[in-house]
C-alpha cells in the first residue's frame, strides 16, 4: 500500500477539503494542544509526538474526537452551534461576500466598491429599505388574482421572464453579473460549492454572489433583464437592490428554469457541519434543483 493510498483511506472528504469547518478545526486543534500539554507533564517529548499525531488526525479526518459533528448536533444548544455554522446564506449580488472561495478568504476585501454591503448609488435606497413586493407591484411584474387575495406574476411579465430564461446561458450570466457589480465579465467564474449545495460567482478568489442552484441564478439573471424596462429609475438602483427584486420573484415560479419541470413548495431539514434546521424550499419536482430556500425561523410571526 502506497502512502498516497493510505492517506486516501484515512481522509474523510465530507469533513475535509472544501467541506472542512474552519471553526471546528480550530477548536479541535486547541483540544489537541491541551491534551498534548497534559501528556507532556508526564514526559516532555511526548507533548510534541502526541500533538503531531493529533494534528494528523485532524488533517485527515477533520476532527480529533470521532463523531464530533453528531455529538455537537445532539448535545450542544443551537445558539452555540450557530457559532460553528459555516453554511452560506444566499445573498444578493452587491452585498458583502457570503461564501469565501477558500478557507482563508473569510476576511478578504471585496474586489470592487460595487459589492460592499448596503452601498447606496446616487441617492438610491439600500436593499434593506426597498419594499420588494410593493416595487414589483408598481412595476407591473406582479398583480392580484381574481379574488384579490393572492399575488401572482403578471401574465405579460411572466412571458417576458420565460423568454429571458430560455436565452440565458453562462455567457449571458457573466455579462449580467458584470453589469450588476461593475466587474469584468471575463473575471467572473461560476462554480458549485459544498457538494453542489450552493452555486457561486467568484472573482479573484472572492465570492460575490451565492445562489441555491444554477437554476436559481438563471432565474435571477433573466428576471433582472425582464425588469429593466419596467422601472423608470432602473439605472439608479444598486446591484444589491436589483438582485433583491429578482430574488423576490422566484417564489412565483411555476416551472423550473433548468428543465421546465413543475415546482413544489415544502419544508425540509437543512444541514451544515455542526447543526440542522428547518427551511422552506421551492424545488423542481423533476430535476430536484432548489430554486429558493428560506430559514423557517425567518418566516415565523413575531410574538405579540
Amino acid at each position: 500500500m502506497t502512502a498516497s493510498t493510505l492517506a486516501d483511506r484515512l481522509r474523510q472528504p465530507e469533513y475535509t477539503g472544501e467541506n472542512r469547518c474552519t471553526p471546528c478545526t480550530v477548536v479541535n486543534v486547541v483540544i489537541a494542544a491541551a491534551l498534548s500539554l497534559l501528556l507532556g507533564v508526564a514526559w516532555p517529548p511526548l507533548a510534541l509526538v502526541s500533538f503531531a499525531v493529533f494534528a494528523g488526525a485532524i488533517y485527515f479526518r477533520g476532527y480529533l474526537i470521532p463523531g464530533t459533528p453528531t455529538l455537537t448536533k445532539t448535545y450542544f444548544p443551537d445558539r452555540v452551534l450557530r457559532w460553528f455554522d459555516k453554511e452560506p446564506t444566499p445573498t444578493r449580488v452587491g452585498s458583502a461576500p457570503a461564501a469565501p472561495a477558500t478557507e482563508n478568504d473569510a476576511d478578504a476585501e471585496s474586489p470592487s466598491d460595487e459589492v460592499e454591503a448596503g452601498q447606496l448609488d446616487e441617492g438610491g435606497e439600500s436593499a434593506e429599505e426597498l419594499d420588494v413586493e410593493s416595487s414589483l407591484l408598481e412595476a407591473g411584474a406582479l398583480d392580484w388574482d381574481e379574488s384579490g387575495d393572492e399575488l401572482r406574476l403578471d401574465p405579460a411579465f411572466e412571458s417576458a421572464w420565460n423568454d429571458e430564461i430560455e436565452r440565458t446561458d453562462d455567457a449571458t450570466i457573466r455579462r449580467r453579473l458584470a453589469d450588476l457589480t461593475g466587474l469584468d465579465a471575463d473575471d467572473i467564474s461560476l462554480e458549485s460549492r459544498s457538494r453542489n449545495r450552493w452555486f457561486v460567482a467568484v472573482v479573484d478568489g472572492t465570492t460575490v454572489g451565492t445562489w441555491e442552484s444554477r437554476a436559481a441564478l438563471v432565474a435571477d439573471v433573466a428576471a433582472d433583464a425582464a425588469l429593466g424596462d419596467r422601472f423608470d429609475d432602473w439605472d439608479r438602483l444598486t446591484g444589491e437592490q436589483r438582485s433583491a427584486l429578482a430574488r423576490g420573484l422566484r417564489i412565483y415560479l411555476d416551472r423550473c428554469p433548468a428543465c421546465g419541470g413543475d415546482v413544489r413548495f415544502g419544508t425540509e431539514t437543512a444541514e451544515s457541519c455542526c447543526r440542522s434546521w428547518e427551511v422552506f424550499v421551492v424545488r423542481c419536482d423533476d430535476c430536484e434543483e432548489r430554486l429558493l430556500e428560506v430559514d423557517a425561523d425567518a418566516l415565523e410571526p413575531e410574538a405579540a
